[in-house]
């Protein structure tokens, strides 16, 4: 694969598919089953994303990084679908404004720095 493909079409290949598969899904599902299965999608396709951001990954790995990572990913996947409620939590998120979009955006960060 060349340069250009890796640092341009890739991820705007991944863009077109992912909202392609978001639009397929919110007019096939309804329901609880949509807002569950949008939240999976958006949240694989902001990873894969910011996978496709970093194309020149290091070979050194470290796999303590990627359990973290993996874990904060899950953490605001669960927080995102409302699985997680606590009121604690709560305050310090909207103190935060860690909400919505921003929620996408760690997504994206996630993916990027799961391979850097």
């Amino acid at each position: 694969m060349n340069n250009f493909s890796k640092r341009f079409a890739v991820p705007l290949g991944i863009l077109v598919f992912g909202g392609w598969s978001i639009r397929i899904l919110q007019s096939i599902l309804q329901g609880e089953d949509e807002k569950f299965m949008v939240a999976i999608v958006i949240a694989m396709v902001c990873f894969a994303f910011g996978i496709s951001l970093n194309p020149f990954r290091k070979k050194k790995q470290t796999w303590l990084k990627k359990v973290i990572v993996s874990f904060v990913l899950l953490f605001f996947l669960l927080w995102n679908l409302g699985y997680l409620v606590l009121p604690q939590l709560k305050i310090i998120m909207n103190l935060l404004a860690i909400e919505g979009f921003i929620i996408y955006l760690i997504y994206v960060f996630c993916g990027w720095t799961f391979f850097d």
